[in-house]
């Protein structure tokens, strides 16, 4: 099953019309390759470090994955190369604090809460639950995507890195119809540390973003994340040293195929996961994909795109079972029936469970928050699993052994 072509805005289709003629005339100004991004983080920071090269085994599967499997139209290849040459710069950033301010990374750490579990399965609404409590603290999408600041621009208000990531999000909005209904997110609002995790490139956010294929089967197979999950913990200290009082508050739904990592880079992580019907997941995280792929692509693979989906979850639902087969009680669980129709009364048995301090002025604000973002704020989610080639019986026989692991009835 191939994509239908999305049917771009004018000015977005001159340039599309511009950047072919560009790349014809053999200009490298879309050049997908490693010199030309490296070249470019190198010259805008100064920087030459990208310390542990290990990052460059998923770079280069990224940049031959957009050259040769995501068919990139010139706007998307822009936003590609923009995307590879941030993260590098970041990269760059990371190693340069690292020398100059090893204190950062040396200080006391508390122990930070991290949502895992399936997309679509409420780690978004719970995590904001959680992170309105004044001693939590949800990093935004700007900081995550651009955590180490350039020092030339310290004392600009508003801060640089916010104004980029706005103008980013601004620039791609045009290009994503309905995504408020799918998934609402702003500059400043709290989200997903995969983010963040796209300097090591060994990250679900190029996935998410691009019809990256070869790149995604890599991703797949690619079982070795300690030094990626080592570099996640070196961000967590440096975000940790700005609000030192304040508990990090993080979700990704990749965190669940990594939780071995993560404790054992992070063995005090309090780690949350949730659970929601495969079926109904899975539907929503293909209409997600195909709303971005289509923006930067020419043609979509969506067979392959929906083949890889299942893949991936099954490797994780497998990978997190048999981590709690290793460690029992080491993860603890909320249901998104439970979440939706007793949103307080869930986050309260977290807060219990971990023997966190509850306050009624926290309950104040999230009765507030609750009541002041019902279901469908911003419109509807329309899906369905045939919408992609998927059958939902199929869906639901494949993650049978996720399903009956926790509870039929749970779903």
């Amino acid at each position: 099953m191939k994509s239908t072509r999305l049917d771009l805005p004018l000015p977005y289709r001159i340039f599309n019309s511009l950047g072919r003629l560009l790349m014809a005339l053999g200009l490298p100004i879309l050049r997908l390759d490693e010199k030309a991004v490296c070249d470019s983080a190198r010259k805008q920071t100064g920087l030459v470090d990208f310390g542990d090269p290990y990052y460059r085994k998923g770079l280069l599967r990224l940049l031959d994955s957009f050259e040769n499997d995501a068919n990139l139209h010139p706007i998307g290849r822009f936003m590609a190369k923009d995307m590879v040459v941030t993260y590098l710069i970041q990269r760059l950033r990371m190693v340069e604090t690292r020398k100059k301010e090893p204190e950062i990374f040396k200080q006391p750490f508390i122990p930070p809460l991290i949502i895992a579990g399936l997309a679509r399965s409420g780690t978004t609404f719970l995590q904001r639950m959680l992170a309105i409590d004044p001693a939590h603290r949800a990093l935004p999408q700007w900081l995550l995507m651009r955590p180490f600041p350039d020092d030339r621009e310290s004392n600009i208000d508003p801060d640089p890195r916010f104004v980029k990531m706005e103008q980013g999000l601004n620039f791609r909005k045009p290009l994503l119809p309905g995504i408020d209904s799918i998934h609402y997110a702003r500059a400043d609002s709290p989200e997903e540390c995969i983010l963040a995790l796209g300097l090591t490139f060994d990250s679900l956010i190029f996935g998410t973003l691009y019809p990256v294929m070869r790149y995604m089967e890599w991703y797949l197979e690619e079982k070795n994340s300690v030094q990626k999950y080592k570099e996640y913990h070196w961000l967590l200290q440096f975000f940790q040293s700005h609000e030192p009082e304040q508990r990090l508050t993080l979700k990704a739904p990749a965190h669940t195929g990594n939780l071995n990592a993560i404790k054992q880079e992070i063995p005090q992580a309090i780690i949350i996961q949730t659970h929601r019907d495969p079926v109904i997941c899975i539907s929503s995280v293909c209409s997600l994909l195909y709303t971005f792929h289509r923006a930067v692509s020419d043609e979509i693979d969506i067979d392959k795109m929906t083949s890889l989906t299942l893949r991936l979850y099954e490797e994780w639902f497998r990978r997190s079972i048999a981590y709690r087969e290793a460690h029992p009680g080491a993860i603890f669980d909320i249901y998104f029936r439970a979440l939706v129709s007793d949103p307080i009364g869930t986050v309260r048995e977290i807060y219990a469970h971990f023997d966190l301090p509850w306050t009624k002025s926290y309950e104040a604000d999230l009765e507030k928050f609750v009541n002041g973002n019902p279901k469908d704020k911003h419109g509807k989610h329309r899906y369905s699993a045939s919408d992609f080639g998927l059958n939902e019986s199929e869906i639901a026989d494949r993650f049978r052994f996720y399903t009956d692991y926790f509870g039929p009835s749970n779903f």
